[in-house]
């Protein structure tokens, strides 16, 4: 096996530049999946992130009637004694922090004119254990400690639509958990905005105790878990079933299941990989089998003679699978190393995407260094080149003898 390595290494820079030539392929196809690859990680990581920490949680906790029928009345599907559910998940390995939400509908008016509203009721000191925080334009976040009044956040699109600013007094009606409707005025603290052109058009945000009066309801939508990293969600949500799904009617969702966008961007991109690793591979097989079988023709006196010899024909086939397998792992490590580089270089450059479609905001063109996508890379060039290779190594260990001796 030693002399077969050595006659291999030797036969793959017998002529240097076919084989740079070769390598220059492996390594442009290796780098182009690697800087795609770990760009396309670093957009999963941070739509995820994003995704998680703009409000979603890590884990949701619901009434189980939230997903089986429908609401005829507001909060009619809520969470009661939240109090003593958030306390008892609070007590779980990972979790950082319990924040209760209710979400509603309603109108909205400034005396002039009126539009609706999509509403968040949150509780704000418990928002910032989390790690929520609204991107405030201007003015303010909603206080801990309001005074005697209410207080709102408003997107932008929505204050823009209403004409106010942060100190403007609005009023708010909604239909109670009776059935009546209700109404409150609340002061405008501050304007925020999603990053959603959509969702700045109606959001609004106003307290616990602001919804549950307008509401007239004790209870809320759901409990937001949120965990000290995403890694721990798996663990967390085994943990918190078994700690609360003790004769309490609860529905528990991680993040991922409730993600519709993350999990469509994902599946699209992993696709466009998918596609691109498929055109590397054709790319690949295409040239260094034409390389290879350039090399088996120019080599057939050579194959002859060892045949002649009494080389095995089993040796010659080994022998040019071994040329494409050490030609595969000379261009992956090449193809990692120079992908790596780019990646760095690009990362230093600081470039910034445009904004993606229905969001206000770009973004900082990052690659990520994924261990198991240069793993796979690599193993991909060097199972390529080994299929590349196949062809002209049965061919060359079929040859005649007296055919291959007496060629020119």
């Amino acid at each position: 096996m030693k002399i077969l390595l050595s006659l291999a290494f030797r036969n793959i820079f017998r002529n240097r530049r076919r084989t740079l030539m070769t390598l220059l392929v492996v390594v442009g196809g290796v780098s182009a999946l690697l800087l795609a690859g770990g760009f396309f990680s670093f957009l999963f990581w941070g739509l995820r992130e994003m995704t998680i920490h703009s409000g979603l949680g890590h884990i949701q906790i619901y009434n189980a009637n939230f997903f089986k029928r429908d609401e005829t009345r507001a909060l009619e599907n809520g969470l009661d004694n939240y109090h003593d559910l958030a306390a008892a998940a609070a007590q779980t390995p990972h979790v950082r922090g319990i924040a209760p939400r209710i979400e509603f509908f309603g109108m909205v008016s400034n005396g002039t004119k009126s539009g609706t509203f999509m509403a968040t009721a949150v509780d704000p000191a418990a928002e910032r254990r989390v790690g929520f925080e609204p991107r405030i334009l201007r003015g303010s976040n909603l206080s801990d400690r309001p005074p005697a009044g209410y207080e709102a956040l408003l997107g932008s699109g929505l204050a823009r639509s209403m004409g106010v600013a942060p100190g403007a007094g609005l009023t708010l009606l909604a239909v109670t958990a009776d059935g009546a409707l209700n109404g409150i005025d609340v002061d405008v603290v501050g304007i925020m905005t999603t990053g959603f052109k959509e969702m700045d058009d109606r959001a609004l945000q106003v307290s616990l105790p602001a919804a549950q009066h307008l509401l007239q309801s004790p209870r809320v939508t759901k409990l937001i878990v949120g965990l000290d990293a995403t890694e721990n969600t798996d663990s967390a949500y085994t943990a918190l079933e078994s700690r609360l799904g003790r004769g309490v009617p609860l529905m528990l969702k991680k993040w991922v299941e409730l993600a519709t966008y993350y999990r469509q961007v994902r599946l699209m991109f992993s696709g466009m990989l998918v596609f691109l690793g498929i055109i590397v591979f054709f790319m690949v097989v295409m040239s260094s089998a034409n390389t290879l079988m350039m090399a088996m023709f120019e080599r057939t006196r050579e194959i002859g003679t060892m045949l002649a010899m009494g080389t095995p024909r089993a040796w010659v086939l080994l022998l040019f699978l071994l040329e494409g397998v050490l030609t595969g792992a000379l261009g992956a490590v090449a193809g990692v190393l120079t992908g790596s580089g780019l990646g760095a270089l690009l990362n230093q450059a600081r470039l910034q995407m445009p904004p993606p479609p229905g969001n206000l905001n770009g973004f900082a063109f990052q690659v990520r260094f994924v261990p198991e996508l240069m793993i796979g890379a690599a193993l991909l060039v060097v199972v390529t080149l080994a299929a590349a290779s196949l062809a002209p190594a049965i061919r060359a260990s079929r040859l005649r003898i007296v055919e291959a001796l007496a060629h020119v």
